[in-house]
């Protein structure tokens, strides 16, 4: 995690515990919204991920929902944590080639194909 979180504050210009909130942004609303297995690969090849989710359903609960449906829910998720638009982008296409880095094509294919609009948001 150490490593995102330091790719994510690089590229956008944020501080490590924006970008850290970020990543269980993310995190939750993947484990809420894409396929099991797919999320299950990611989190496998990320170390930490596991954790952080844990710590994020700890600290804010279980999700009810999100706001909006698709890409435009994870948007909101992650302007909830303090990203700006511009913010979104960058730390989204950043997480996105590092999960695409550890773990395949073929798994961020799998999850950003299961997200309705993810595609043409990145």
């Amino acid at each position: 995690m150490d490593e995102l979180v330091t790719r994510l504050s690089t590229a956008a210009h944020i501080d490590a515990a924006t970008a850290t909130a970020a990543v269980k942004a993310i995190l939750v609303f993947l484990d809420k919204e894409a396929p099991a297995d797919a999320v299950g690969d990611l989190m496998d090849a990320l170390p930490g991920s596991r954790q952080a989710l844990s710590d994020a359903k700890a600290e804010n609960g279980e999700p009810e929902g999100f706001a909006g449906f698709g890409a435009m829910a994870a948007y909101h998720a992650l302007t909830a944590v303090g990203l700006s638009g511009s913010e979104v982008q960058v730390v989204t296409k950043e997480l996105l080639a590092h999960a695409r880095e550890k773990a395949g094509e073929e798994t961020v294919g799998r999850i950003v194909g299961s997200i309705p609009g993810l595609e043409a948001f990145i």
